[in-house]
This record gives C-alpha cells, structure tokens and sequence, in this order.
C-alpha cells in the first residue's frame, strides 16, 4: 500500500517541506506561517539531516515524512535540536552516535477519521479492510521503519525524540517504547523528551509484538544478524500490514 523512499534530490526535499508546512504551519499552527514562506516549512537542521517520504503506492501521493537529524562536529548547542531544549539529554546519550526523529508528519488526507486526531488509533489488522485512511498505523510504522533504517545506514545506536503524549501512546500499542527524559515540557504544546537504543527497543517490540517487528526490519532483514533472533519468516502478517 505504501512504499518508503529517500527524499534525495530537490524535488523529493521540496515534497517533505511542503508537507511539514501543511502540518505543523497551517493545520496545526505549531510553527509561524510568516517563518517559512513558499509554503515549505525548513529549519537549520535540515542541512545535517536525512529525509524520507511515505508514498501510496496506487496514487503517488505522499502520505508521510519524516526526518532523522545526524551528530555533528562543533558546539553542543549546535548538534540536535533536543539538546537545545533538554541540556540534561547530552549527559545521557553519547554524543558520536546518538541521531533525533523529528518532523514526523502525515498527510491530513490519510488521517482524518473520527476520532484519529494527528496520528490515529492503533487498529487491530482485522480492522482494516475498507477506509484506506484507517491505514494510519501502517503510516505511522511505515515511517518509522524508513527512520530506524536511516539510522542503521548512518551506524546511529541511540535515538532520541521530543514527542507528543498521543504518539508516545500510540507507539507503546505497538511495542515501541522510549525512555521518558526527565518531566514533558512545553515545545510547541506538551512534549516528551525521550531516548531508545535502537537494539533494546527492537528486542521489545520482537518480544511483544512480532508483527510489528517485522514490518519494521522486513523480517530482520533490515537490521543487523545479531538482531535476528530467529530464522526469517514467510511473514505474511508484515506483507498484509503494508500492503
């Protein structure tokens, strides 16, 4: 149903923007409209960072992104955008190979169901069939399969986010848990500062929910041998999540 891309060249880049500025400028208001015109929302850590797009398969729209900003040589303050508002984090994470998820976004198109609100529900796969915007968890994994594997691709063993409440609770119905950083503060509404190394938080979601792990290792084949638990399945249950 959906396939994850890398947003590699200025057209692909110009589509995540353009979908960021829909979501966090004029939909939700997260971000000044007046701060990012030509209506593609950017910032200063796009120019070290890694994008990625979800796109539908049948129609070519895209339905995510999101982004992975990497470590980089020079002033603390200058690395993560998590560091800048959660100092504490840089006693916590290693600084060499420690990356941030951040701009997550889906198009409201494929989101607006009631009672979805900005990431959905965690629907059982029984559930499915029918309203193709009730698709939002395999958005939601899709996107972040594409990260965890920016991250594998860059040699990142811990990730750190700040996140709403809703996709904290959302990813936790899946089996994806991040360690809280302190208390929620304010960051465009109430955030969670928060951390996972990327091994323990695969083991979690292989134990608790395997489905799941394999559609975000394509059946471990999209992480290390070491990761790989058990030999690699038909996984029919990952081919029917994604399409």
């Amino acid at each position: 149903m959906f396939e994850a891309i890398p947003a590699d060249t200025p057209e692909l880049l110009n589509a995540a923007f353009r979908l960021r500025y829909q979501v966090y400028c004029v939909e939700n208001s997260f971000l000044d409209v007046a701060d990012n015109p030509g209506g593609l929302e950017t910032d200063q850590h796009d120019r070290h960072s890694r994008h990625a797009l979800l796109v539908h398969r049948t129609s070519r729209a895209v339905v995510g992104t999101t982004r992975l900003v990497l470590p980089r040589l020079g002033p603390v303050s200058g690395r993560l955008p998590l560091y800048e508002v959660c100092p504490r984090a840089m006693r916590i994470l290693p600084p060499d190979s420690t990356a941030e998820f951040s701009r997550f976004a889906v198009s409201k198109q494929f989101r607006r169901r009631v009672g979805d609100e900005l990431y959905g529900k965690a629907y059982d796969p029984d559930e499915l069939s029918g309203d193709h915007r009730r698709a939002i968890p395999h958005i939601t994994l899709g996107l972040m399969a594409v990260a965890l594997q920016l991250a594998r691709d860059h040699g990142i063993d811990h990730v750190c986010a700040i996140m709403e409440p809703a996709l904290l609770r959302l990813l936790r119905r899946f089996g994806i848990r991040f360690t809280p950083i302190g208390p929620m503060l304010e960051y465009h509404g109430l955030r969670q500062p928060c951390y996972a190394e990327i091994d323990e938080l695969l083991a979690n979601v292989e134990a608790e929910r395997r489905d799941v792990w394999e559609v975000i290792t394509d059946c471990g084949r999209n992480w290390s041998p070491a990761w790989v638990a058990s030999p690699a399945t038909l996984c029919t249950r990952a081919r029917e999540l994604v399409g």
